[in-house]
């Protein structure tokens, strides 16, 4: 029975929320779990793609860039390519520019049983390419207060694309990040999104981890650099938290 892999757009339209190594870290462990593991870098920024390939591509998958394997065990990838930054208006000229992704990404879903997609900061089209080609968004949200703001900005913005669309991605998630345990406003913080969003957030919770910081610069993700650290231990039972919601 051919399969069809589950699309994960990890998104915010805020900065510095730990999106990335969101992305990198879930797909990895996803990857150890059994699964095979397709990352697709949608962000100009290119982060995503320097931790998996080492060097640069001139392709995006708008352009014809196609799946790479990576060093990681299960994980491939797209990556960013040098005209990713130009697609961005591309995508706004053109006749069904809002569902190219969704298109270019239905060759792949059978040869993967996950895609995780690395969306831009921001309210773009590159990121309504991937809410429309996604079965599912998790929102990576950092621990501080400011950050429930855009929070609610961005699931307005999904519910307006599912009223004018029809269509527009399940909320697997939100992922709080960067937890400082000692200070008491990372703690109301928390409360208060599940307070509000009760199953809808994670139970694992992202700590403010050195090693997590590190292991970028190395080219590696939390898994190779250091899984007992306490974000790899917290990134692999958020995985398995998101391969629940996902896959049941």
């Amino acid at each position: 029975m051919e399969t069809s892999a589950v699309v994960v757009a990890v998104s915010n339209q805020k900065g510095g929320v730990g999106k990335t190594t969101s992305v990198v870290n879930l797909a990895s462990f996803c990857a150890l779990g059994g699964r095979r593991v397709l990352v697709v870098d949608n962000d100009p920024q290119g982060n995503a793609s320097s931790v998996f390939w080492p060097g640069s591509v001139d392709e995006s998958i708008y352009s014809g860039g196609r799946p790479i394997p990576t060093r990681q065990e299960g994980v491939s990838v797209i990556p960013a390519g040098l005209d990713l930054a130009d697609q961005e208006t591309h995508l706004r000229q053109i006749d069904g520019g809002r569902m190219r992704l969704q298109g270019l990404l239905g060759k792949y879903r059978s040869d993967f049983d996950l895609i995780v997609i690395d969306c831009p900061p921001s309210v773009s089209s590159l990121s309504i390419n991937a809410w429309m080609a996604s079965d599912w968004v998790v929102v990576p949200l950092q621990c501080e207060y400011y950050a429930l703001e855009g929070l609610s900005q961005l699931l307005q913005h999904l519910s307006d694309l599912e009223h004018t669309t029809g269509r527009a991605p399940a909320l697997a998630g939100i992922l709080l990040t960067m937890h400082e345990a000692r200070f008491g406003l990372g703690h109301q913080v928390v409360a208060e999104v599940r307070a509000h969003f009760r199953e809808r957030s994670f139970a694992s919770v992202i700590p403010r981890d050195i090693a997590l910081a590190a292991a970028p610069s190395h080219g590696q993700t939390i898994l190779d650099y250091d899984p007992l650290s306490p974000g790899g231990l917290a990134y692999l039972a958020a995985a398995k938290e998101m391969l629940h919601v996902i896959e049941r």
